[in-house]
């Protein structure tokens, strides 16, 4: 396949002309409301791209066929290799884009292998400059369940969503307490250890498909993504459910880019849980949008601006609110802002100061509270 020509879609974006990744998956990366990438693998020689990414990228040149690395100004980091030996099936880089301008900015690159053959052939890049997606805010074309958690520095679950409960058989309760190793099938640990060691090394997130440890012995493969946060080694986690069996490849990819792009949108939620002082009664009980809604109203956001970042309706994140009210035993949302913010003596938990990215624009993880912060 001839790399350097390409065609122009009737939306302005390019695709190759021959070969490259499984039919119908360009046009998907077409209709992606983010700045989004498909990448040949291991050259990371971009075969297909939208309209979005080549704006953010280039003014003058056609991206198709370029290497990704002659658009950024820093040095890549070992996670291909991983991809490529199927360790990891995606993993999170914070690099420093060249823009179009010429200027510089730093960006989290979110990069997930295309299909179920080892080794991976292509893999779908997203794009985040400026620490938030861009593009065109759209929903999800159907609801993904996410089940969000976090870790204390003994790798320990010590947060988990009460939506964990159908993956495994346990309630969020009876898995908080035990270590993260207990959730993955004994097969995988392998996998697991080397996707900690990889993201601890990095900074950066990691993706993996596994199995799941459930009771009564039976498993599933979902994908299991990870943050790493401080103290160290503690992290922040989302589990996904397997996406199951598509008609065609082009299906099975669509389904693959919401799914990604939720693990995405739920592992930020995991890491502000670390704003949430573990010693609220019944925290466990809140399911994962009510921890979204949540966190963002912690951060100081109002109902419709967290109703157009979730893509609910208003009315839908008010019924979460009233949930989470009913629950946590609160009557409105300045109750439940001091009930969540308050640790015991009665200091309050702030949000730390935001923090400047420099070098390898490795951006600093949220700090964890752990069990030993507790009296």
């Amino acid at each position: 396949m001839s790399l350097g020509v390409a065609m122009v879609s009737q939306s302005g974006s390019s695709v190759p002309p021959t070969g490259g990744p499984p039919e119908g998956t360009q046009e998907v990366v077409i209709r992606c409301p983010v700045p989004a990438l498909i990448l040949a693998v291991p050259s990371a020689r971009v075969v297909a791209a939208n309209v979005l990414a080549r704006d953010l990228l280039s003014a003058s040149e056609d991206i198709v066929g370029q290497v990704f690395e002659s658009f950024t100004e820093d040095s890549p980091t070992t996670a291909l290799d991983l991809l490529v030996a199927g360790r990891l099936n995606g993993y999170e880089a914070n690099r420093l884009l060249r823009l179009r301008d010429g200027s510089t900015v730093p960006a989290r690159v979110w990069v997930r292998a295309i299909g179920k053959e080892l080794p991976p052939q292509f893999a779908l890049a997203v794009l985040m400059a400026g620490h938030r997606p861009a593009g065109v805010h759209c929903a999800f074309p159907a609801e993904i369940n996410a089940v969000i958690g976090t870790t204390d520095a003994n790798l320990v679950i010590d947060r988990v969503s009460s939506d964990v409960g159908p993956l495994f058989g346990l309630s969020a309760g009876e898995l908080i307490g035990r270590p993260i190793f207990h959730l993955v099938h004994h097969d995988d640990l392998g996998r697991l250890m080397t996707a900690l060691a990889h993201a601890l090394s990095t900074g950066n997130g990691v993706a993996l498909e596994v199995r799941l440890e459930e009771t009564g012995g039976r498993s599933d493969p979902c994908q299991l993504l990870l943050s790493p946060m401080v103290p160290v080694p503690s992290f922040a986690f989302v589990l996904l459910e397997a996406e199951g069996h598509y008609e065609s490849a082009s299906a099975e990819f669509e389904a693959s880019f919401w799914n990604m792009r939720r693990g995405i949108q739920a592992i930020g939620t995991s890491r502000d849980l670390a704003e949430l002082s573990a010693q609220v009664p019944r925290l466990s009980e809140l399911s994962s949008r009510e921890l979204e809604v949540v966190t963002m109203l912690l951060a100081g956001d109002r109902v419709p601006t967290i109703a157009r970042s979730l893509f609910l309706a208003q009315s839908t994140v008010r019924n979460h609110l009233s949930s989470v009210f009913k629950k946590l035993g609160v009557g409105s949302q300045q109750e439940l802002v001091e009930l969540l913010r308050k640790k015991g003596g009665g200091e309050v938990v702030t949000a730390p100061p935001p923090r400047r990215a420099t070098g390898q624009v490795h951006l600093p993880p949220r700090r964890l509270e752990t069990r030993a912060d507790r009296p």
